[in-house]
């Protein structure tokens, strides 16, 4: 989402909650989830034949009347799955001689806003992201200085000269190179996804990064360029892991441990659309009044007399409230915007899609997968109790107890399971992402010549558990690592 122009005045007044009664009889509600749960579906099939396409940008998909015969479904149910596209930027219906359904292109931006509305409503802290953030860029230091060409030496080391010289203000830019290095683009993804997120938690008038702040970092930046050029990975990796901690030391004794809104909403570019200001401000007092899911935000009427604007800009600010589920409008009599629960996935969708869109290999994935979720079974070993236990178990019970046609799904349930008892909620999120990679490339016909192995993944998924519950965390690791290796063959 662009953030606000502060010249827009008329876009002031805010947004109170009031809860109008839901005069849907509970038979109209059935055959809504019903027409909802089908969009969705069919929404899942047109971004499937999408990436089978290889996302041709720009171009027209098919038109409206070849689409409704493909995929054998009303126009009501069709429309709906397009507009569920739409709020995800995939695609666009274009009028007219020509049209149809055009390919849409995809932005960093849009995928990062994503993934921040999301850690908005969860309030995660700043140490769950620099946790993330410590995973990944110790592996990105360690694996750059094993992959390093002489063009990156080169890179590095004009790198460390500017810094030095004061001649960069930016101190991200030496954490995207080293990821950049490894050759790994979902890896470097990932890097800079955290390190965007990590500018939720500055006020807008911070003033931290002084001088002497960026003179320190440059000289931590400097060792680490020595270590990574002189291909000494464990060098590397450690003088990253000391850089990041000095770094979260600093920031979590100046910073809140909660998102800030002030950030989210910084100076907007220029040329932001009226909607997109409407939309910010509604998605900051949503935020500030504790999010209540199922207040109604007012009628697109109430909505268009206080904010003072058209029923096209009022409907492009909701396009973007439901494309990151912050509200819905729901229509007919007693209907208006209502707030609702964004949930991890449309955060989840919109990376897994961008990474998608973007040919990342199998491979990369993986490497990124196992960086993550080594991390993730040393904190279960060390959080374990009872809850912990049973839910493993139940876990395992679940994978038993599934069909053939389930397993593709239900196999990979028991990584998403770890990540959420690791208590890290940022990792929780990334590892859905990875998974939900997985299982949309993995899927793979129970008739196929080299089908998913279910019985031994269900073995390894035992070997590993059992390796937790022993509190063994060289061997959970060495096990959790060569079934990811091996997983990759299914994958693709």
């Amino acid at each position: 989402m662009a953030t606000p122009p502060t010249t827009e005045s008329r876009a002031k007044k805010s947004v109170t909650a009031v809860n109008h009664p839901d005069p849907v009889t509970m038979a109209g509600r059935r055959n809504q989830v019903a027409g909802t749960k089908l969009a969705s579906s069919i929404a899942g099939k047109i971004v499937s034949d999408l990436s089978a396409a290889g996302w041709p940008e720009g171009t027209v998909f098919g038109s409206e009347t070849e689409l409704l015969q493909r995929y054998g479904v009303s126009r009501a149910v069709f429309r709906e799955a397009v507009r569920l596209l739409e709020h995800q930027q995939v695609v666009r219906m274009r009028r007219g001689p020509g049209g149809g359904l055009v390919v849409g292109t995809t932005s960093i931006q849009s995928v990062t806003d994503a993934f921040m509305v999301y850690l908005v409503y969860i309030q995660a802290t700043l140490a769950e992201v620099y946790e993330a953030r410590l995973a990944v860029e110790e592996a990105a230091a360690e694996l750059a200085s094993q992959r390093l060409s002489e063009e990156g030496i080169v890179r590095l080391r004009e790198q460390a000269r500017q810094e030095l010289a004061g001649e960069v203000t930016d101190h991200r830019q030496l954490h995207a190179l080293t990821a950049h290095l490894t050759g790994n683009p979902a890896l470097e993804f990932f890097v800079d996804l955290l390190n965007r997120v990590t500018l939720l938690y500055h006020p807008e008038k911070s003033r931290m990064f002084t001088a002497p702040v960026l003179s320190a970092s440059a000289d931590a930046h400097s060792k680490i360029i020595d270590s990574i050029v002189s291909g000494n990975a464990t060098r590397a990796r450690d003088r990253m892991r000391k850089h990041l901690q000095a770094e979260a030391d600093f920031l979590g004794r100046r910073l809140p441990a909660r998102p800030q809104l002030d950030t989210v909403f910084a100076a907007s570019p220029e040329g932001a659309k009226l909607g997109e200001s409407v939309a910010r401000l509604m998605f900051a007092e949503v935020s500030a009044g504790g999010w209540h899911v199922g207040a109604a935000l007012g009628s697109e009427a109430d909505l268009m007399e206080r904010f003072e604007v058209s029923r096209a800009v009022l409907r492009e600010a909701v396009r973007v409230l439901e494309h990151h589920q912050i509200a819905r409008m729901r229509r007919g009599p007693g209907g208006g915007l209502f707030v609702t629960e964004p949930g991890a996935n449309a955060a989840t969708v919109a990376v897994a899609m961008h990474l998608d869109r973007g040919g990342i290999e199998p491979a990369d994935l993986f490497e990124v997968r196992g960086i993550l979720e080594m991390i993730v079974l040393d904190k279960v070993i060390d959080k374990m109790d009872d809850s912990i236990v049973a839910r493993l178990q139940d876990v395992l019970e679940v994978e038993r107890g599934a069909s053939r046609s389930e397993f593709p799904v239900v196999g990979h349930d028991l990584h998403t399971v770890l990540a959420d008892l690791s208590g890290n909620r940022v990792l929780a999120l990334l590892t859905d992402v990875l998974v939900h990679l997985t299982r949309s490339h993995g899927a793979v016909p129970s008739d196929a010549l080299d089908p998913l192995p279910t019985e031994a993944v269900i073995h390894t998924h035992n070997a590993i558990v059992d390796a937790i519950l022993a509190r063994d965390g060289d061997l959970a690791r060495h096990r959790m690592r060569r079934h990811l290796s091996a997983l990759i063959r299914w994958v693709g």
